[in-house]
């Protein structure tokens, strides 16, 4: 007589491949999901890099004017990420990227009137950085009167709804400048 499986053992084998299966199929989904965060989170970091860095060094050049860095300025204002969001609705406003735009600009312009004009600087948001990757920024700087630290912030998310639920990128930068002018 020849020993098999019973009708019950087999049973019992596919029920533990399918549990395991299943736990792999599941991972899918947890794997698709965590690479695309991944994708976000690098493009925000090199968004925020390629912002970041020509604010760093405008901020910190060694021509700059103290009278004129001394003064205060919010971009785009004294309520800072709050800019951000329609009041009515409760949501991110409907251009958060033509706001970050024009804090970069700003910056940018009152850097380079801070220098009297010796720093040449790009006023223009460094939009080549984007790559097509869709994601949409927020910036914010603030700078108290007669302090000689500028704090710079940046977000950048996929999906405009999420931008103030995500990371920031701060930087502080102090003033190199010229203290006697």
């Amino acid at each position: 007589m020849r020993r098999g499986f019973t009708l019950m053992e087999v049973n019992l084998a596919i029920l533990v491949m399918a549990g395991g299966i299943l736990a792999m199929v599941s991972l899918y989904s947890f794997g698709y999901r965590e690479n695309r965060q991944s994708r976000e989170d690098v493009g925000g970091a090199a968004l925020a890099d390629a912002v970041l860095s020509p604010m760093i060094m405008a901020a910190s050049a060694t021509n700059l004017k103290w009278s004129v860095f001394k003064n205060e300025f919010h971009y785009p204002s004294s309520s800072g990420w709050l800019d951000y969001v329609d009041q009515s609705k409760g949501t991110v406003s409907t251009d958060p990227k033509g706001k970050a735009g024009g804090v970069f600009s700003d910056f940018m312009s009152k850097m380079s009137g801070a220098a009297a004009g010796a720093l040449d600087v790009n006023t223009a948001f460094p939009s080549s950085a984007l790559n097509g990757t869709g994601l949409t920024y927020g910036l914010v700087v603030s700078h108290d009167q007669d302090s000689p630290v500028v704090y710079i912030a940046f977000r950048a998310t996929q999906q405009a709804g999420q931008l103030l639920s995500m990371p920031v990128y701060v930087t502080a930068v102090r003033f190199q400048g010229d203290p006697d002018q």
